[in-house]
């Protein structure tokens, strides 16, 4: 029977939380924690089918394929963070174009994104060896991480990083649907400059992490579906029904970047669906056929995170949907 291989970050003992982000105009306490993980693998754990291994990544397959997605200067800027062991702070050069610096920058936010790009590339390279499902259970997310800049939590891009080792064993092409509230802005930059990666966004607006509005696909090869207003569940699973059959025609393998931040009461969102939603997600996914590489991306509303996991694995290991 098919297993859901759920890949787990390196933990460094809590040294790495986001002390704080600029939402709104407004510094406020920052979500991103490892709290948020041990409640996404409680989730995962109540499904018979999930089995769990560590990220082991080799350094050096690490730091080449953060090499192919990044610019060296903005590797480099964090690599001397991370050295210094300096108090978090804003880092103003590296902010996305046309937006405002949201995020500090600081030697255990580097580390743990660092080994959030390892967690995606295991998850990746299982994939690669035959895996259906992997799920890569880690932070911070990062789907706004561009060629050379953050934001809202991210610093480096692990869906970026998953697809690029699948696209370097021979896997693609990758289809990348990105199902967090947030526009994918990071991922758009840097899949557009890769061959054989096909994107796929459903977001809300106003889109609050481009400076532009609307949001325009930066290739024929993105597709962005903006929700003016919080959409009802039919219609929600609707859009992600037709993007995933879209993928299924082009890809041979996808890349998910799964955000939880639309259910109710997400300190980040303004939408309220149910956890259940993400089971009707996963038989989506799952009656693709193709393997699928999952993503954590955001969703930081810790009292219903194992719920939307579980839910998540439930409809994606259904066996009448395979």
């Amino acid at each position: 029977m098919t297993q859901l291989v759920m890949v787990t970050q390196r933990r460094r003992n809590g040294d790495d939380a986001a002390p704080w982000i600029v939402d709104g105009g407004r510094r406020t306490r920052g979500h991103d924690h490892d709290r948020r993980l041990t409640a996404l693998e409680e989730g995962l754990w109540r499904h018979a089918r999930v089995s769990a291994i560590e990220a082991d990544a080799a350094d050096a397959e690490v730091e080449r394929v953060l090499g192919a997605l990044h610019d060296v200067t903005y590797l480099d800027a964090l690599h001397d963070v991370f050295r210094s062991e300096r108090e978090p702070a804003l880092m103003p050069a590296f902010t996305a174009p046309g937006l405002e610096p949201d995020i500090p920058v600081g030697a255990g936010l580097v580390a743990a994104a660092h080994e959030g790009v390892r967690t995606a590339i295991t998850a990746a390279q299982h994939v690669a060896a035959g895996a259906r499902f992997t799920y890569a259970l880690c932070r911070p997310p990062g789907h706004h991480a561009g060629p050379a800049w953050l934001g809202g939590y991210c610093y480096l891009n692990t869906a970026a990083a998953a697809t690029q080792t699948l696209l370097d064993a021979g896997a693609g092409p990758v289809g990348i649907l990105d199902l967090d509230l947030h526009y994918p802005n990071g991922t758009s930059a840097i899949v557009a400059q890769m061959r054989d990666a096909e994107l796929h966004s459903l977001h809300a607006w106003p889109v609050t992490n481009a400076p532009e509005d609307p949001v325009l696909p930066r290739t024929e090869r993105e597709a962005l579906i903006e929700f003016r207003t919080a959409p009802d569940a039919t219609t929600y699973l609707e859009a992600v029904g037709a993007s995933v059959a879209a993928l299924a025609r082009c890809a041979r393998v996808l890349v998910l970047s799964l955000g939880y931040d639309t259910v109710a009461g997400d300190p980040h969102g303004s939408w309220s669906f149910e956890p259940g939603i993400f089971a009707e997600i996963g038989r989506l996914l799952a009656a693709s056929g193709l393997p699928i590489c999952v993503i954590q991306e955001g969703g930081y509303a810790l009292e219903t995170l194992a719920d939307c996991s579980y839910a998540f694995a439930t409809g994606l290991l259904e066996e009448d949907a395979a």
